[in-house]
């Protein structure tokens, strides 16, 4: 009997719990949510949140109190909101959301009603799901925009399983990123990267890392400093920087230690250094100076060995050809080069021009260039080896701007250069120009022709020339083109006047003297006195022609573009189409040049928009064999290209930004 009445009595007890937690509901929450007073609403939820902490420390399964705490943390204008027991609290209401019993769902469902009127007569389950999503949104809500480190961590750790759990993650980081970068020192953020390292801000604080790193290293003026940033962060960006600091630093030690030794030390250790000119000056001093302190035929041997040029200005200049080519070789593709040279004259801008291959196997390049740099343009000519070492050079002009375009050197080994002359400025254009040199230099004529400017010529082998330009009409200011024959004193002969125009762009001549000529769309063949021989006319207006070659099987082959291809095709010298084909245009670049390898291949020389060489080789035939494309950071622009032996070929251009001029040999 005693028995009986303890269990009674609980169950009265238990009882009267849950009726109080049902009126807490009612008489507490509801009147806070009621309430537009915040002192009501703060004392209604403080008493609501302590009678259901109350209820369950008497009875942990009271599902009411648990879902009672959760409105009470959850509601917006309580002063003792806490989102983060609200979640706590509701989740353990909705893992026993069974042990809702029929006396609960009366209190839940005005709780409901009154919150959103749209709850009206859903199902508890529905109605719970839209709560969860309430409480939850509300504690993610909070802690983004707390943006705060504790609050964060606290959410990853109380709630590991969150859907949210990987965006706190990533706001964590980005806390924990924003410290660091407020520290500013490579500690901080070492620390940073250490503690996240696959953290969103990796790649920004490694940048900032190495920024202050490298300036740390720089600042301190040390060689050492600078080697343990390149070990420490080998893949920094700075690194190649710091490699050419090295290289300075490296540099100015080894001259004041002024030893042979210590400068041929710094020349194997940093190789690629900006310093490396300057380097070879100094060791060609020291191991002089070393060969007149020994005084023996051994040790001058040594040293003529070492400079075979002999003259200092050959020497020095040399040195630098080899230098530039070193850097060009940096930004370069990877290529099988034979040689790669860069020529500049003191400094001055030098641009331009063309290339030729003298009888002997000697280069002639010629380009533009100053005397001084406050002087007018003229023509700078140099005579190059086989090998690409300069032998000689030296500048030709008039009074004003003088600009060379193309160079020809005949069987003699007679030199012919063409462009324009005494042109001023941008103000008045200049005048059509030819000279023609004996092969020692000396001077055999020098002509102004009718035009503005030559774009291509050819030699006769009697040395007559015929030519084609571009001329400036004053009458109704219009360019037109012109074509026309000298003499081999450089007096015309003959011009002539066609049905058909448009920009001829190039000429070529072949063994009987019929010269081959490339106007756009309009590709014709004249005889020795300007009359056609045959004639074609390309009605696709996408076509533009602007060179024309002769194989060495007797095939003229013209090309250029059509639309966004390359385009090229073949005439016997009858005028018969031989082939026609199209292959890949690259980056829409515009045919300059072209050139026949030893084996009757084609190379297609273009320059792009954005000033990179494309070289495009194709067969005998027509069939496209590959592209090679030539790019520096500041752009290059296209001068000349020659065939060799062995199917080689010489380029020549001009490396934009410094203005210097380029040859290099490779092989097709």
């Amino acid at each position: 009997m005693k028995k009986i009445y303890i269990i009674l009595l609980l169950s009265i007890s238990f009882s009267a719990f849950a009726q109080r937690t049902y009126k807490v509901m009612e008489k507490n929450v509801f009147t806070a949510i009621d309430s537009h007073s915040q002192s009501e609403i703060d004392s209604e939820l403080d008493d609501a949140r302590e009678q259901f902490k109350k209820a369950l420390s008497k009875d942990k399964t009271d599902n009411i109190a648990n879902f009672g705490l959760s409105v009470v943390y959850s509601f917006d204008a309580y002063s003792k909101k806490d989102y983060f027991e609200a979640w706590k609290y509701f989740q353990i209401a909705e893992e026993n959301i069974a042990s809702f019993n029929e006396d609960d769902r009366p209190v839940l469902d005005q709780y409901f009603f009154k919150v959103d009127k749209r709850r009206r007569n859903k199902p508890l389950n529905k109605n719970m799901e839209w709560e969860r999503k309430n409480v939850e949104d509300k504690l993610i809500k909070y802690v983004r925009e707390e943006n705060n480190l504790e609050i964060a961590n606290r959410f990853l750790n109380e709630f590991p399983d969150s859907r949210y759990h990987e965006n706190v993650v990533h706001i964590r980081n980005y806390i924990e990123y924003r410290t660091a970068e407020n520290a500013n020192t490579v500690e901080a953020f070492n620390a940073f990267l250490k503690k996240y390292p696959t953290s969103a801000q990796v790649k920004v604080a490694t940048a900032n890392r190495n920024r202050i790193a490298y300036k740390q290293a720089v600042a301190s003026n040390s060689l050492t400093a600078l080697k343990g940033f390149v070990k420490m962060y080998p893949a920094a960006l700075q690194v190649e920087d710091a490699k050419k600091l090295m290289g300075v630093f490296a540099y100015n030690e080894a001259v004041q230690k002024n030893t042979l030794a210590a400068i041929e030390q710094f020349m194997i250790d940093y190789p690629n250094s900006s310093k490396m000119p300057e380097a070879k000056i100094v060791k060609r001093k020291l191991l002089f100076e070393w060969a007149k302190s020994v005084n023996t035929l051994d040790a001058y041997n040594q040293f003529v060995a070492q400079y075979p040029e002999g003259e200092m200005y050959i020497d020095i200049f040399n040195l630098k050809a080899s230098a530039l080519g070193e850097q060009l070789l940096i930004d370069f593709p990877m290529e099988n080069y034979s040689f790669i040279k860069g020529f500049d004259n003191n400094k001055i801008n030098d641009f331009g021009g063309d290339i030729a291959i003298r009888p002997n196997g000697e280069i002639l390049l010629v380009g533009n260039s100053k005397k001084a740099a406050d002087e007018m343009n003229d023509v700078w000519m140099l005579g190059l080896s086989a090998e690409g070492k300069m032998n000689w050079n030296t500048i030709i002009g008039n009074q004003y701007d003088d600009l060379a375009n193309k160079v020809y050197i005949n069987n003699k080994n007679e030199i012919f250069v063409a462009g324009s002359t005494n042109a001023m400025g941008d103000s008045i254009p200049g005048k059509s120009w030819i000279f023609k040199l004996n092969p020692e230099g000396k001077n055999i004529y020098n002509r102004t022709l009718e035009g503005q400017e030559i774009h291509s010529f050819q030699i006769y082998p009697d040395g007559k020339a015929i030519i084609c330009g571009t001329a400036y009409n004053y009458t109704d200011s219009t360019n037109y083109t012109f074509l026309e024959r000298v003499n081999e004193n450089g007096r015309k002969l003959w011009d002539r006047t066609y049905s058909q125009s448009g920009y001829l762009g190039a000429v070529v001549i072949n063994n009987v003297n019929t010269a081959f000529v490339a106007g756009e769309r309009w590709l014709f063949a004249i005889g020795e006195q300007g009359y056609l021989k045959w004639d074609k006319i390309i009605e696709d207006s996408a076509v533009n022609i602007n060179s024309v070659k002769i194989t060495g099987d007797n095939k003229v082959v013209y090309s250029g573009t059509k639309g966004n291809e390359m385009y090229a095709l073949a005439f016997d010298f009858a005028g018969n189409k031989l082939w026609e084909t199209t292959f890949e245009r690259v980056d829409l670049a515009k045919v300059k040049e072209s050139c026949i390898l030893s084996d009757n291949s084609i190379l297609i020389a273009s320059e792009t928009i954005d000033k990179k060489i494309v070289i495009a080789k194709i067969s005998n035939t027509g069939t496209f064999v590959s592209n090679k494309v030539f790019s520096l950071a500041n752009g290059v622009a296209l001068n000349g290209i020659e065939a060799l032996a062995n199917n080689f070929a010489l380029v020549s251009a001009t490396r934009l930004g410094q203005q210097d001029l380029i040859v290099f040999k490779l092989n097709f």
